[in-house]
């Protein structure tokens, strides 16, 4: 876990790997140990939302590329849907009566982005390399080295690499907002953005 000061608030950050079970134990530890009066999680409001209110029957329709991600990451421990280190993060914030705080970029400007920056052409060559991934041996000895290599494989056209730089841009301005009254804040932050989240912190810090 990282942390920083901004504006007396102590900020730390914790990355976590979306889809493993065993981070539940890794926000578990982070709760106890920092005392957070308030927590920001790598979410939207609307995913949020959706967690709040999963039936108790819910089936989770995954895409070939979570499919692929998956079974990638599964090598590594159990894997789940939604992701465990979110329900754990949401039902911990809950059950100490601490606000939890969205940071991510909401639906709309996450639309509107990708329509702006990722051309037809892009959005095809894209989604055609699921075969190429689904081929690909990922032989990371890691499940942190599995996600930054996935994440670079699966982002390396120019106009999904710059949604990415927007949406850390987007949570580091997030936490800094739910700094304000705060004294101790937790960042449950997604593995991938984790780094650029926290440079951009410093950097305005």
């Amino acid at each position: 876990m990282e942390k920083l000061k901004v504006d007396g608030c102590t900020i730390h950050i914790l990355s976590v790997i979306k889809g493993l079970k065993s981070e539940t134990e890794k926000v578990r530890k982070a709760f106890e140990e920092t005392k957070p009066d308030v927590v920001a999680i790598s979410l939207s409001r609307e995913e949020v939302e959706g967690l709040k209110n999963i039936p108790d029957d819910y089936e989770p329709e995954l895409s070939r590329y979570d499919e692929i991600y998956a079974e990638g990451l599964g090598r590594f421990g159990e894997v789940a849907a939604p992701p465990p280190c979110y329900v754990a993060t949401l039902e911990l914030a809950q059950h100490e009566g601490i606000p939890l705080i969205p940071v991510d970029m909401d639906e709309q400007s996450y639309t509107d982005l990708y329509c702006a920056v990722v051309p037809g052409t892009a959005l095809f060559r894209h989604s055609t390399r699921i075969w190429l991934l689904k081929r690909r041996t990922f032989s990371d000895d890691s499940p942190e080295k599995f996600v930054l290599a996935w994440d670079k494989a699966v982002n390396n056209m120019e106009g999904f690499r710059l949604i990415e730089r927007k949406r850390a841009q987007a949570m580091a301005k997030g936490i800094k907002k739910a700094c304000a009254g705060s004294k101790d804040l937790l960042a449950v932050i997604e593995f991938e953005r984790a780094t650029d989240v926290l440079d951009i912190l410093r950097e305005e810090a």
